[in-house]
This record gives C-alpha cells, sequence and structure tokens, in this order.
C-alpha cells in the first residue's frame, strides 16, 4: 500500500474531518506583501481536536512571522498540556491551560522579536484556539475573528466573538499590553457537530453584524459540501479557489484564512 493511502486511511479513522487553507488576500496582491494569516490544526490520541488561526497586523513588518509562531507554539503547549485527561474533565485547570498557551505564544513572540533585533509589536497578530471533544469545547480568542459551531440540533452559534479595540477599526493584538486582560476563554457542554474558525476577512460574511452571530446561509452550503468531499487534498484545492473567487473577494479584501471540521460519528 502506498504512503498516501495509509495516511489517508489514518485520517479516515480520527474522529474529525478537518479541512484549512489561507490565502493572501486582493489588498495584499496589490502591494506585494505576503499572506499574514496562518492557521494549524492537529488530532490528540484522546480523540480531541486542537485548531488554531493568527492573523498578523498588517502594518506590523514580521507580522507573517507572528502569526505562525504564535499559532505553533499555542498548539505545542496545548498538546502537551492536554495528555493528561484530567486537564480537560475538570473546568479551572482547562481555563488555566489555554491561558497558559497564550501566554506561552506571547513570550515566543517576544523572543523571536529578541533574537531578530525587532520589537514584539513588530510580529503583532491575533490568535484564536479551540479545543473540540465528542461532548465539550473550549475556545480562547485574542482580537478578531470567531470561533463558531454547530450543535446536536445543528443550529450555528458563536462561542468567541470579534473583539474590539479602543478605536474603530482597531483591534487587540497578542503583542499589546493589554492582550491577556482582554482574552476571551469560553466553554461549550454538549456534542458539537460542526466547528469553524476564521479570520477577520472572513468576519463580514460569517457573521451578522453588529450583533456578532453566525450567519447560517454562509456556513450550511459550506459544510454541506464538506460532507460529500471524498480527498482531502482535492478539497483543499476547492476551498483556497472558492476563497479566491468574487464571491468571496468582491466583499473582502484582506486574507482569508478559514479552518472548518467535523465529526465523523
Amino acid at each position: 500500500m502506498s504512503l498516501l493511502r495509509l495516511v489517508k486511511r489514518a485520517l479516515a479513522t480520527q474522529p474529525w474531518a478537518v479541512l484549512a487553507a489561507a490565502v493572501r488576500g486582493k489588498s495584499h496582491e496589490k502591494t506585494g506583501q505576503p499572506c499574514q494569516d496562518a492557521v494549524a490544526w492537529r488530532q490528540t490520541r484522546q480523540g480531541l481536536l486542537l485548531g488554531a488561526v493568527a492573523d498578523g497586523a498588517g502594518s506590523a513588518r514580521l507580522s507573517e512571522v507572528g502569526s505562525e509562531l504564535a499559532a505553533r507554539h499555542a498548539l505545542d503547549h496545548l498538546e502537551t498540556a492536554l495528555a493528561d485527561p484530567a486537564t480537560w474533565q475538570d473546568a479551572a485547570q482547562a481555563r488555566t491551560r489555554l491561558r497558559a498557551a497564550f501566554e506561552t505564544a506571547r513570550a515566543a513572540l517576544a523572543a523571536e522579536a529578541q533574537k531578530r533585533q525587532a520589537r514584539p509589536a513588530d510580529l503583532a497578530t491575533t490568535l484564536l484556539v479551540c479545543v473540540a471533544g465528542a461532548d465539550r469545547l473550549w475556545a480562547a480568542q485574542v482580537g478578531d475573528g470567531a470561533v463558531v459551531f454547530a450543535g446536536a440540533d445543528g443550529a450555528w452559534q458563536a462561542l468567541t466573538r470579534p473583539a474590539a479595540g479602543e478605536y474603530l477599526n482597531e483591534t487587540v493584538f497578542l503583542t499589546s499590553d493589554a492582550a491577556l486582560e482582554r482574552l476571551q476563554i469560553e466553554t461549550r457542554a454538549g456534542p458539537v457537530r460542526e466547528l469553524a474558525l476564521f479570520s477577520d476577512g472572513l468576519q463580514m460574511l460569517a457573521l451578522k453584524m453588529p450583533e456578532a452571530t453566525p450567519h447560517a446561509p454562509f456556513f450550511q452550503p459550506l459544510f454541506a459540501w464538506f460532507r460529500q468531499v471524498p480527498d482531502p487534498e482535492t478539497a483543499r484545492a476547492e476551498l483556497e479557489a472558492w476563497l479566491r473567487s468574487p464571491r468571496v473577494t468582491d466583499r473582502a479584501e484582506d486574507d482569508l484564512t478559514l479552518l472548518l471540521a467535523r465529526r465523523r460519528d
């Protein structure tokens, strides 16, 4: 059996089907800037899904470095912390671990800035993280974007919401002085069928503003398609093409990042 088939078989036995993509927005294509978003995910031996989306600040010269580092270090911390099942079952411990994941990511940005003789603000990024199991969902967030889900009844709900800054169109970044004071940590007990994390490039399409509730007509067709796709690599290419299509880019010029997950059971 080929390595590709072995990988596909292993993925098919995991409890979550996951699809993620990050593409450069129209504004960055015009200026020649790279995509400053990052997305990462993992599944643990305990059947938990760990997901992260980070959106680097457009004004920060190393924001694409900051977003990748923040997502990776947050998930590294959580993967180690959640190796002990008791951490996941105890609400106070879980909140402590999520906060520690953001502290770890923030420290990693400071260390990288020092290494590059830069300021931490040069690596400014938002960060969204989720931990999802069969009957529980935790999420934490600094900055824009959101973590939304559909429960057993199929109704879409927001677990975290965009965090506004002091001024209009300003957000909170992980490198901001008040980042950990503004950290959202939310939990939901009960079955989670489907889940999405996205950066602020999509939030005007995915959320009904100003209440920041999920816009079901955005998610329902996406997940109807996701349930039918047979090949993850083909699906990712299709998702990237859709994110670059005029249907999306005519209403969003920023980088676009989306993580979709659904329970196989």
